[in-house]
């Protein structure tokens, strides 16, 4: 099982932990601290330094199943549970209230198709 190591806090005044990758269901780029990423559990969120694209490389590299989605989201494809295609975002729950990400308009159908795929093989 890989693991990153990360914090629970901005700053790191927490110290570190680690995360297991299976248990992050997105990357999100911070607003104002450009150098760090926001990564979001099901019920927590950790930060780590870096960029969206060097995540992307990392993880990709290690086989595993992220793609960047927008701008702002570097997404673990097999933790969405569901896509509205109308308002193009990511649920990683089958409660509307459960945490999100938005997609870019040109990313929805490579998510679907990624979706469709994963379904085919769990059929088969």
């Amino acid at each position: 099982m890989r693991k990153l190591t990360v914090s629970r806090d901005l700053k790191g005044t927490a110290g570190l932990c680690e995360l297991p990758v299976d248990d992050i269901l997105f990357f999100e780029s911070h607003s104002t601290a450009k150098e760090m990423i926001i990564l979001h559990t099901r019920n927590e969120v950790y930060y780590t330094p870096g960029t969206l694209k060097y995540w992307l490389e990392v993880l990709k590299a290690s086989g595993e199943d992220f793609e960047m989605v927008d701008r702002a989201n570097l997404v673990h494809l097999s933790k969405i549970h569901h896509i509205d295609r109308f308002f193009r975002i990511a649920y990683f729950d089958e409660n509307k209230s459960s945490k999100k990400c938005t997609i870019s308009i040109n990313n929805v159908s490579k998510v679907l198709k990624h979706l469709a795929r994963i379904k085919n093989e769990a059929e088969t």
